[in-house]
């Protein structure tokens, strides 16, 4: 093998290992695109996860966000929060999430998140956790949410996790 060819083969290797560890995951279903799906460790007890994502609606038609399972608990609950008088509130969404075409909707701490209500065990930095979406009209997508230390928050570009330092 040539010189220059086994740098590049190393340097191509090198590349993929760099992207594969700081590349965000992405899926896909009809005109529907998941962007870097993520959840946060849970203490010891807790009862309740959260999940966050991008999703985006690449179609000419709306589809909408109505439910989806994880495998770490039985509920999957589709939330938002508000503030009101300085008190932040949470409540479920019933209805799911509309996506509008051509419509990138975040959902991130402190806004619209999935709740993983209770769970079996504690979600632990580090892990992945396997789970479905399912969309009005795409139908059901498999994703997978890595799982991000008790303090990490959504990047201000919505790029998925930001460590709290």
């Amino acid at each position: 093998m040539k010189r220059s060819s086994k740098y590049s083969l190393l340097f191509a290797a090198m590349l993929a290992c760099i992207a594969g560890r700081t590349g965000a995951a992405e899926y896909k279903i009809g005109s529907i695109q998941i962007g870097n799906p993520w959840s946060r460790a849970t203490p010891k007890g807790a009862s309740t996860g959260a999940g966050y994502m991008t999703i985006r609606n690449t179609g000419t038609e709306p589809d909408r966000l109505i439910g989806g399972t994880t495998d770490v608990a039985p509920g999957f609950q589709i939330h938002e929060m508000t503030m009101d008088q300085d008190v932040s509130r949470m409540r479920e969404r019933k209805e799911g999430i509309e996506l509008k075409p051509g419509e990138t909707v975040e959902l991130k701490p402190g806004s619209s998140h999935i709740m993983f209500v209770d769970l079996k065990r504690r979600l632990e930095k580090g892990e992945r956790i396997k789970g479905t979406l399912t969309f009005e009209r795409a139908g059901k997508v498999a994703i997978e949410y890595p799982v991000e230390a008790i303090g990490a928050r959504a990047t201000e570009q919505g790029g998925g996790p930001m460590h709290m330092h």
